[in-house]
């Protein structure tokens, strides 16, 4: 059963590596083409440019592994399937679970690998892959606002503390201004509980404004909403903002943590929490779902068709996934029944399928 257990490991391996390797030579050429004219009028260097395609990879390796794992399986057993082999085997006693279990055993052990790729390796390598991106290749100005809560900027005379950056609804939280003279002297403190993009200006809002005054006295004034010039845009905070695929499932739970306790809605950050680790299951799930397909296109001979047909397949999983996602962000959905509930409609009919196997 060794050897059996090793060929099987090893031609699924195989055309494992065959199927990532074009998926990543595709993605990284389509990614490239499309950035061509930027790249020529920045005159970006080769080595970013190879920096840049190898840093992609670990996403790309992420992104498409379930894929990979289900257009592998097919292939895989739709070939064992198609030259007999399967039947070879049960003609000989060997149970068909005992030999198909070690694609579940390869499939789990691909999740676990993507796990340690989200957890330890993209926050790294995707943070590198859009620093090129934005500065390098699309040539636009470094921002070092945003890397966690309580941010600090200084706009010529005026020094602005953020507590935070809402990308939603495109709204600062207890904001906080220090103005200036040419003397470095303070003459204006704004604080405000929060502030608004409002045609193309900042609107604070329920805040207090004081003046301090050459003679000492200070100025104190109310008010429910006025206009203040902060130099930054709602994109360029959301630029600056680390993204959710640059944190790992440490630091996003701590970043949800946080705004739990500050009273600041984390339902998008929690979202994005769960769906890092159900994610990498999806790999498990494309196996269930992929080896009683193949058992059944291999045994008719229809691989062309049966490869389209798990591709699909593959996309109309994504779209659910994505669907159950955006539903969770704005709300209709918990969070963690957002992120699960692709994987548990899946899991069910991959397992009901594996499950009905014939023997």
């Amino acid at each position: 059963m060794l050897i059996i257990t090793r060929y099987f490991t090893r031609e699924f391996l195989k055309t494992f590596l065959l199927c990532m390797g074009s998926f990543i030579a595709l993605y990284i050429l389509v990614d490239l083409f499309e950035r061509l004219d930027d790249m020529i009028k920045n005159q970006v260097a080769f080595a970013l440019i190879i920096e840049y395609c190898l840093c992609s990879i670990p996403l790309i390796i992420y992104q498409l592994c379930p894929m990979g794992v289900l257009l592998c399986t097919f292939i895989t057993i739709g070939l064992f399937a198609k030259h007999n082999e399967i039947m070879a085997l049960r003609a000989h006693g060997v149970s068909l679970y005992r030999v198909l279990k070690v694609f579940i055993f390869i499939a789990i052990s691909l999740c676990i690998f993507s796990l340690w790729l989200q957890e330890y390796v993209m926050p790294t390598t995707n943070q590198i892959v859009r620093e090129i991106k934005n500065v390098n290749i699309k040539g636009k100005k470094v921002s070092k606002i945003f890397k966690k809560f309580h941010y600090w900027y200084r706009s010529q005379d005026v020094i602005y503390n953020i507590d935070y950056f809402d990308p939603d609804t495109n709204q600062l939280q207890k904001i906080t201004a220090l103005y200036f003279d040419a003397n470095f002297n303070l003459i204006k403190r704004v604080n405000a509980k929060s502030a608004e993009w409002v045609n193309d200006a900042w609107q604070f809002k329920d805040g207090i404004e004081r003046n301090f005054l050459p003679n000492g006295d200070v100025d104190v004034v109310k008010f429910e909403t006025k206009s203040y010039t902060i130099s930054k845009t709602p994109d360029e905070f959301k630029m600056a903002r680390k993204q959710d695929d640059e944190m790992s499932f440490t630091e996003i739970r701590a970043v949800v943590k946080k705004m739990r306790a500050e009273g600041y809605p984390a339902t998008s950050y929690e979202v994005d929490m769960y769906a890092k680790i159900s994610y990498a299951f999806i790999t498990v799930i494309m196996a269930l779902l992929g080896i009683p397909f193949a058992l059944r296109t291999g045994r008719s001979g229809g691989m062309a068709l049966g490869i389209a047909l798990s591709i699909g397949f593959g996309f109309v999983y994504w779209i659910f996934f994505a669907f159950c996602v955006s539903l969770g962000k704005s709300g209709a959905l918990p969070p963690v029944l957002a992120a699960w509930t692709a994987n548990i409609t899946f899991g069910m009919l991959g397992s009901y399928m594996f499950l009905h196997v014939r023997q």
